[in-house]
């Protein structure tokens, strides 16, 4: 197959060289694409960098493979200087005018802060990437195909080849390999930790609150998203295929991420779309406040009036008349924190936009195991802005940092004695027509051969309870804690 392969790229590549020199053109590079007629697809690949995405109720499915051209920025322009890169790579790219893919598609993440000097776990990773794999695995409703990136150079043809071939052999290899692998194994994995470390964090968390909610009450703030990370040592390391295999089967209305670099790979099952953007239609769906499941379910079986058969109903989706007192109190704090972000969102993205819309009243997103309030807001961008404009006008989120949003970053960064990283930042991917589909990077964990780091956040309101906020990161942790 692999042959086959290669023959009809290096034909699609001896067509397009004739017809580039017909047109009188000059391009450095080129995509070339052919069917695929059976799955390779995985999670994670550990011959190379490797970049993948997964939609999976949505039937969407990209995976990068080593890097053509990477684009690493840090700093107040970061934005701005991918932004220029990539579009002069765009303008250096052929375009067929069959391809409607917006070739070449491109890998974006970055972290929370444009300063983060990405130590500590983040260390080796760049705060901002941008990065065109040299390979792509693309699944659209169950149909895939292979997109190859060349670089156009005299005599580099047989080169670029020889990297394309070793990786489809590779690829397929450990597809076989994984495959059988993932029948006969488990992804469980056994965990160390110091016993003094999680009375340590447990009194950080409420040292970090009660300052938080503090100022809040003060006036200072309407919103604080405070955040910590845990990282715990395994005995083995942690089967990361088996791992995404089980976050794509429990969270499929989730972004799952699994992004493999050197010898570390981030893991993600985010429920919070940043933005998605296909000319002119744009969306941001605004996400906040949570409850378990479990707890709802608690709830409902503990009512008098309550059908024991019936679907547990959050207790924020209760008439008020319903509600217990302790139930009417959270109702409002919840959604009091829901509509700062839902609202900031609308205000940010508004003088981008012809038009702009939001339902008065949320949604209710269900997970494994919890629910969110979810608002999506929805218009169609202005002509003269693209991706990157929205992206600047949006980072970060009252649902990540707080409000007044800057003012609440600072407070962060001043007070939270970690680096986040690329937590609360964003990934997804990018084309050349600048459309693109990014999520906030949350519910993640970094993984680094037998050492796990997950980390987690709870938005804080002057009515919050800081041994509340502690259970939700703990139960936000568990999005990746559970399928362990």
């Amino acid at each position: 197959m692999i042959d086959a392969l290669i023959h009809s790229l290096k034909k699609q590549l001896s067509q397009l060289e004739i017809k580039i020199q017909q047109e009188k053109s000059h391009y450095d590079y080129i995509s070339l694409q052919v069917p695929l007629k059976e799955s390779v697809l995985l999670s994670v690949v550990h011959f190379c960098d490797s970049f993948f995405l997964s939609q999976p109720d949505s039937g969407f499915t990209l995976l990068g493979l080593d890097s053509l051209l990477t684009f690493e920025a840090k700093g107040e322009q970061r934005f701005n200087t991918i932004k220029s890169d990539f579009s002069d790579i765009i303008n250096r790219w052929y375009k067929d005018k069959n391809d409607k893919q917006g070739s070449p598609i491109a890998f974006l993440a970055f972290a929370f802060d444009e300063d983060d000097a990405m130590n500590d776990h983040w260390q080796s990773l760049p705060n901002s990437l941008l990065t065109i794999p040299r390979l792509l695995i693309r699944e659209n409703n169950s149909s895939q195909s292979l997109i190859v990136n060349i670089k156009l150079e005299e005599a580099s043809y047989n080169t670029s080849f020889s990297i394309i071939e070793i990786l489809l052999q590779q690829l397929f290899s450990q597809a076989l390999t994984t495959t059988d692998k993932m029948q006969h194994s488990s992804v469980a994995a056994s965990f160390t930790t110091n016993d003094k470390q999680p009375l340590s964090a447990y009194k950080s968390w409420q040292s970090l609150t009660h300052n938080a909610i503090n100022d809040i009450q003060s006036g200072k703030f309407d919103k604080l998203v405070t955040s910590r990370q845990n990282t715990l040592q395994t005995s083995t390391e942690i089967s990361i295929p088996q791992l995404v295999k089980k976050l794509i089967r429990y969270y499929p209305s989730c972004s799952i991420l699994s992004y493999h670099m050197q010898d570390k790979t981030i893991v993600a099952a985010s429920p919070e779309q940043f933005l998605s953007l296909h000319h002119p239609d744009i969306q941001s769906n605004a996400i906040g406040g949570t409850i378990s499941r479990n707890n709802s379910s608690k709830n409902q079986a503990n009512s008098k009036t309550s059908d024991k058969n019936a679907t547990p109903l959050p207790f924020f989706l209760k008439q008020a008349t319903e509600q217990t007192n302790d139930e009417f109190a959270e109702s409002k704090k919840l959604l009091k924190e829901h509509h700062f972000i839902s609202q900031s969102i609308y205000q940010n993205l508004d003088p981008l936009c012809h038009t702009l819309k939001m339902p008065i009243s949320p949604f209710l997103m269900k997970l494994h195991n919890l629910y969110h309030l979810e608002t999506p807001v929805q218009g169609t961008l202005s002509d003269n802005y693209d991706i990157f404009d929205c992206i600047n006008a949006l980072h970060p989120t009252p649902a990540v940092a707080g409000i007044p949003t800057q003012t609440a970053k600072q407070w962060l960064l001043d007070n939270e004695g970690y680096h986040r990283g690329w937590y609360t930042g964003a990934f997804g991917w990018i084309d050349a027509t600048m459309n693109g589909d990014l999520s906030v990077l949350l519910r993640c964990a970094l993984i680094d051969k037998k050492e796990i780091t997950l980390f987690s956040g709870a938005g804080l309101v002057a009515e919050s309870d800081p041994d509340a906020e502690w259970q939700e990161t703990e139960l936000k942790m568990q999005t990746i804690m559970e399928m362990l």
